[in-house]
C-alpha cells in the first residue's frame, strides 16, 4: 500500500511524546525521592550521601537539589542539604486539611471509643500506604499504639478499606498484639476520603464490634455532607 510517509511521522512523534512524558515521571520521582530523605534524615545531607539514600547519580542529584534550593523545596545549608520553607508550607496546608478532618469524625470516633472501650484510629490514603491523622482512646484511656503521623503498609484493615473497595475489614494491624476493624469514610459524592478503625487485642470481640464500626464510620460521613471542603 502507498503512503505519503505520515503514520511514520505520526508514530515518530507519538514516541518522542511517550519518551517525553517517561523523562518527565523519572524527574518527578527523583525529586520526591530527595525530599524525602531529606525529611527523614536527622540533620543536612551532604551531596553524595543525598544521592546514595535516594539511588540516584550524583550527578542528577545535584541538578534537583539546586532546582528545589531555587523554589524553595529545599535548602543549601553550611553542611549540606535539608528541607526548604515550601516544603514546610505544604505540610502546614495538609495538617490543616487533617485538622478539619479530625473535627468532622471527633464525635463518632469519641462515641465509638467509650462503646468498644478500645482505642479508635482515622486513617487517609498516602501513596500506596496509610497515613494515621487522628487516634481517640478508649474507656481505658490507654494510650493508641498508632499515634497520628503513623504510616502503615499493607496488609491492614485500613489499606483494605482505602484502596480495595471493602466496606468492612477485620485483620491485623501490624501493631504489636493488636488486631482491627476497619469500614470507610464516604465523601457526598460517594469516594472513600478516610478510614475508621477500632484497635483491640481479641480478634474475637473486634469482629463482634464490625457493625459499631460501621455505625461510626456511617456517622462520620454524614457529618462531612454539609462541608464544602470535601473535594
Amino acid at each position: 500500500m502507498l503512503t505519503d510517509g505520515s503514520d511514520v511521522r505520526l508514530t515518530e512523534a507519538d514516541a518522542e511524546g511517550e519518551a517525553g512524558r517517561a523523562r518527565g515521571r523519572s524527574v518527578l520521582a527523583g525529586a520526591f525521592a530527595l525530599l524525602e530523605v531529606l525529611a527523614d534524615a536527622e540533620a543536612e545531607l551532604g551531596l553524595t550521601e543525598a544521592a546514595r539514600r535516594a539511588g540516584l547519580p550524583k550527578s542528577t542529584t545535584h541538578r534537583l537539589l539546586e532546582q528545589l534550593c531555587g523554589m524553595g523545596a529545599a535548602e543549601h545549608r553550611i553542611r549540606g542539604y535539608g528541607v526548604g520553607p515550601m516544603f514546610g508550607r505544604l505540610c502546614e496546608g495538609r495538617g490543616r486539611t487533617h485538622a478539619w478532618l479530625r473535627a468532622a469524625v471527633g464525635r463518632p470516633a469519641v462515641r465509638l471509643a467509650k462503646l468498644s472501650r478500645s482505642d479508635v484510629v482515622v486513617g487517609v490514603s498516602s501513596g500506596s500506604e496509610v497515613l494515621v491523622v487522628a487516634t481517640f482512646a478508649g474507656h481505658s484511656a490507654r494510650l493508641p499504639v498508632l499515634r497520628p503521623g503513623t504510616v502503615l503498609a499493607s496488609p491492614t484493615p485500613l489499606v483494605d478499606v482505602l484502596f480495595n473497595g471493602a466496606e468492612e475489614a477485620l485483620g491485623s494491624a501490624r501493631a504489636a498484639g493488636l488486631s482491627c476493624a476497619a469500614a470507610p469514610i464516604h465523601a457526598p459524592d460517594g469516594r472513600v476520603v478516610a478510614a475508621l478503625g477500632v484497635l483491640g487485642s481479641c480478634p474475637a470481640e473486634l469482629a463482634r464490634l464490625r457493625y459499631l464500626v460501621v455505625l461510626a464510620a456511617g456517622e462520620a460521613a454524614r457529618e462531612l455532607t454539609g462541608s464544602p471542603r470535601v473535594r
